[in-house]
């Protein structure tokens, strides 16, 4: 064998060992698809809030608009199911394409469509909420009103006392809401968190309590 080939055969050789050139990079993982789940609103009173609940999982408060959107998106084939948590005060208000299951594609869903209309008869009634920030991942946060009723969050954002208030009833002209337990290693702090709602033209259906945690 000459010098020539066996140069050639060496170098041929030391590319073997080093894979040839021709590996590649392993692929990234796929990004999971989601989907944001939004709407429309038509009639709704001008100086009425609407609680739009998705999936038990989220809730919104939309005022004086003709559209909605949840923040947090829905994970490609789960359920969605978007309802009213209330009527607002004077309202009767209906859910139109409010359920389905997120594509696997995750596309947008777009298309639910919340219509209301003026109620028979106008119930005075109104529902009191607190809207959470700077909650720690896996904490918990509790919150009492003036009857003693409790709500829990364990998340940020909205959540709403199951019960109504009415400003005709003695234990509902007055709201007041405080922190009956904190999340552990935390203090939150309350705003707008008592007040009196009552008949006059100033009455609202929804009550907006702000905490913060730190």
């Amino acid at each position: 064998m000459n010098k020539f080939k066996v140069m050639a055969l060496l170098g041929a050789l030391s590319m073997a060992g080093c894979g040839g050139g021709g590996s590649t990079a392993p692929a990234a993982p796929a990004t999971p698809k989601s989907a944001t789940i939004s709407g429309s609103i038509a009639g709704l009173s001008a100086n009425s809030t609407l609680l739009l609940v998705n999936s038990n999982a989220e809730t919104i408060a939309v005022k004086a608009t003709t559209s909605f959107k949840f923040a947090n998106p829905v994970a490609a084939g789960t359920p969605y199911s978007v309802t009213l948590f209330a009527n607002p005060n004077g309202n009767d208000c209906k859910v139109a394409n409010g359920a389905g299951t997120v594509a696997q594609d995750g596309g947008d869903i777009s298309n639910v469509a919340v219509t209301c209309q003026p109620a028979a008869i106008g119930l005075l009634k109104y529902n009191v909420g607190v809207t959470v920030s700077g909650l720690a991942a896996g904490g918990s946060v509790s919150f009492a009103d003036a009857q003693g009723n409790i709500l829990k969050a364990s998340a940020n954002g909205l959540s709403v006392f199951a019960q109504s208030y009415s400003p005709l009833a003695v234990p509902g002209a007055n709201y007041n809401v405080t922190v009956s337990f904190n999340p552990t290693g935390q203090t939150c702090t309350l705003a707008n968190n008592a007040g009196t709602n009552d008949t006059t033209p100033s009455f609202t259906n929804f009550i907006n309590v702000t905490a913060t945690c730190k």
